[in-house]
């Protein structure tokens, strides 16, 4: 014969209750491996995001390492050594250019040193170019003698 006492209190009565939810070591214990996981995560995050703004940033000096050396070999800018030059289009961005005799008589070696300092060190980068150029002062002594050597054939010819 059954009891008429509802199957729960049964259940109580005899030991063999089912659980009915979780313990508070068992929530402490998953609480704990979720905010490991979620320390671990951010740190990942930070770490990715300042490698994203460092290579920008890196990407950006080469490029304007690359715009001060195009400038300088089309003599735009003279082949004198300068330090430290802010850019016209952000002062955050300083250019200097060391120049040394080339492993021939002809030949100059610039380096073109390109430095960003907002202030904190995290942010700061630098990138230097060299690059082999022929000296200015060789085309205008050419230019000069192919002048004089034009001027002395239009005399020679009475004209």
């Amino acid at each position: 014969m059954k009891s008429a006492a509802p199957k729960h209190a049964r259940t109580l009565a005899t030991g063999n209750s089912a659980r009915r939810g979780f313990s508070l070591l068992e929530v402490l214990l998953s609480l704990g491996i979720f905010l490991t996981a979620f320390v671990a995560l951010s740190q990942l995050s930070t770490n990715g995001m300042r490698a994203a703004v460092a290579a920008r940033l890196e990407t950006k000096a080469i490029m304007r390492c690359e715009s001060k050396l195009a400038e300088i070999v089309a003599a735009v800018e003279p082949l004198d050594d300068v330090a430290e030059q802010p850019f016209e289009d952000d002062g955050s961005w300083t250019w200097s250019m060391q120049t040394a005799v080339g492993p021939h008589a002809d030949l100059q070696n610039v380096t073109v040193t390109v430095k960003y300092d907002a202030g904190n060190q995290q942010a700061a980068t630098s990138f230097s170019m060299s690059r082999l150029i022929r000296d200015p002062i060789v085309y205008e002594m050419a230019a000069a003698a192919a002048a004089a050597e034009e001027e002395a054939a239009l005399e020679g010819d009475g004209l």
